[in-house]
C-alpha cells in the first residue's frame, strides 16, 4: 500500500514511518500541507495520514484541496491531531478527511486504522471493477452539470479518458443544440422538481472525441447525497450498429436489393398516392423493359447481367428529373413517374432520352457490350384513374413497343369510351 504521510516534527514521523514499512507499506513523506498536495498531483497513493498543525499550508487545508482533486477513486484521508484538539477534528471532517487519530497514536491502533480504511477501499475497487466491466457506459454528474466519474465503458464509447472528462461539464459529450440547453434543464429540475429526462429512457445522440455524432440510450436516475446533494447517474448503450441494422432493414423493405431503387411495393405505394388526390397534374407512368438482357446473362454469367441491371438503374436515375420517381420491378424490368406531365409529347420525350441512355455502351466483366429498352407509356387521366389501369396500360404499351421491333417508345391505347 502507497501511504502519503505528511508531518513536520521528524521525531515523530521517523518512528512512523518505520513502522510503516516493516508492515510491507511504501510510504511518501513531506514535513508541510502544500507539500502533500504537490505529492498527491504528481502521484496519487492509496491513503493519506496527514498531520493537522504544520507550516505552510496546514492538514485541514490539504486535506481540502486534495479532497477537491476528485478522481474515479477513493482516497482515505486520516488526520493525526492532539487529545484536545476537538474543533481541529471537526473542521478536519468537513473539509472531507475520512478518519482521525490522537497523537501520540499507539502503531497498533495506527495499523488498525488502516486496515479500516484498506477493507472500505477493497470495497470501493470491488465496485468500480464491476463498474467497468459492464457493457454500458455509467458517468455521474453533480447539480452543476459537472462529471465526477466515467467508467471503462464510457471510455470506449466516448473515446475520451476520464482524466479528460473528471471536472468538465457534461455537455462535452453532447452535440449541437443539446450542448447549450443541458444546463437549463438541470436547473430547471433543481427548481421545479419536473423530471422531463430521469427515470425515463430514451434514445439521444451522443458527441465522441473524434466529433463523430451517433445514436446512444440513455437513462437517467438521481441519487440523494449527503447535505442535500445530488448526484445523476447517466447509463448509456452505443445503439450505432443497432440502427443502422434497423436502418438497413427498413430500406431493404422499400427498396431493390440489387440496384438500390425502390422496389414495386414502393412503386405501387407511389402510385396509389398520386391516382387517389383530388386535385392530381397530369402525370405520366413509363414502363421499360430491356432489350438483349437474356443473352448477356446466357454468354456473360449472371454477375454481369447484375452489373448491366445496376448500370441501368444509374442512367435512369441521372436521366429523370429529381421529382421523378424510378423502380425496380423485378428481373430487366423499371418503371417510371414523371408528374405534371402537360402533354403526350412531353412524356415520349422523356422516354426517348430514357432510351437513348440505356442505349449508351457499357463493359461487362471487361467485355464491350450494348443493351436497348422497350419503353411504354401511360398518362393520367387519359389512359387510366387507378393505378392498375395506368400500369396495365403502360405494360400493354411496352408490349406493343416489343412487336413493333424493340427499341420504340410506344403511347398506350386511348381507354374505350
Amino acid at each position: 500500500m502507497n501511504i502519503l504521510f505528511a508531518e513536520d516534527v521528524r521525531a515523530i514521523a521517523l518512528p512512523i514511518i518505520a513502522f510503516l514499512e516493516q508492515q510491507g507499506h511504501q510510504v511518501t513523506y513531506v514535513s508541510d500541507g502544500q507539500a502533500a498536495v504537490e505529492a498527491f498531483t504528481r502521484q496519487p497513493p492509496h491513503l493519506v495520514l496527514m498531520d493537522i498543525v504544520m507550516p505552510m499550508m496546514d492538514g485541514i487545508e490539504a486535506t481540502r484541496r486534495i479532497k477537491a482533486l476528485g478522481g474515479t477513486r477513493w482516497i482515505p484521508v486520516i488526520l493525526m491531531t492532539s487529545l484536545s484538539a476537538h474543533d481541529e477534528i471537526v473542521a478536519g471532517l468537513e473539509a472531507g478527511a475520512d478518519d482521525y487519530l490522537i497523537k501520540p497514536t499507539p502503531l497498533a491502533i495506527l495499523q488498525a486504522r488502516i486496515a479500516s480504511m484498506q477493507r472500505i477501499a477493497t470495497m470501493q475497487e470491488s465496485l468500480h471493477g464491476i463498474l467497468d466491466n459492464v457493457y454500458e457506459g455509467i458517468l455521474t454528474i453533480d447539480e452543476q452539470g459537472l462529471i465526477q466519474s466515467f467508467n471503462q465503458a464510457a471510455e470506449r464509447i466516448f473515446g475520451y479518458r476520464p482524466a479528460e472528462v473528471i471536472g468538465k461539464n457534461v455537455s462535452m459529450l453532447m452535440p449541437a443544440p443539446y450542448a447549450r440547453e443541458h444546463d437549463g434543464y438541470i436547473a430547471r429540475y433543481l427548481r421545479e422538481g419536473q423530471p422531463h429526462i430521469i427515470g425515463i429512457g430514451r434514445k439521444v445522440e451522443g458527441l465522441r472525441k473524434n466529433g463523430e455524432v451517433f445514436p446512444m440510450r440513455l437513462a437517467v436516475t438521481e441519487v440523494q447525497r449527503g447535505g442535500g446533494r445530488r448526484w445523476f447517474i447517466g447509463l448509456v448503450s452505443d445503439i450505432s450498429a443497432e440502427e443502422a441494422a434497423r436502418a438497413r432493414i427498413e430500406f431493404l423493405a422499400h427498396h431493390d436489393v440489387l440496384t438500390g431503387l425502390p422496389n414495386r411495393g414502393q412503386f405501387n405505394a407511389r402510385l396509389e398516392v398520386l391516382c387517389g388526390k383530388a386535385q392530381t397534374a397530369p402525370f405520366a407512368v413509363l414502363f421499360i423493359d430491356l432489350d438483349g438482357f437474356k443473352p448477356i446473362n446466357d454468354t456473360l454469367g449472371h454477375e454481369a447481367g447484375d452489373e448491366a441491371l445496376k448500370i441501368i438503374a444509374q442512367r435512369l436515375r441521372h436521366t429523370l428529373a429529381a421529382e421523378d420517381f424510378v423502380a425496380r420491378l423485378g428481373g430487366d424490368e423499371f418503371v417510371a413517374l414523371c408528374q405534371d406531365i402537360a402533354s403526350a409529347e412531353t412524356a415520349q420525350a422523356i422516354g426517348q432520352r430514357l432510351l437513348a441512355a440505356v442505349s449508351q455502351p457499357m463493359r461487362l466483366q471487361g467485355v464491350p457490350s450494348q443493351l436497348g429498352a422497350s419503353i411504354g407509356i401511360a398518362l393520367w387521366p387519359q389512359h387510366g384513374r387507378t393505378a392498375s389501369e395506368l400500369l396495365t396500360a403502360a405494360d400493354h404499351a411496352m408490349y406493343a413497343a416489343k412487336r413493333q421491333g424493340k427499341g420504340q417508345v410506344v403511347l398506350a391505347a386511348p381507354r374505350p369510351a
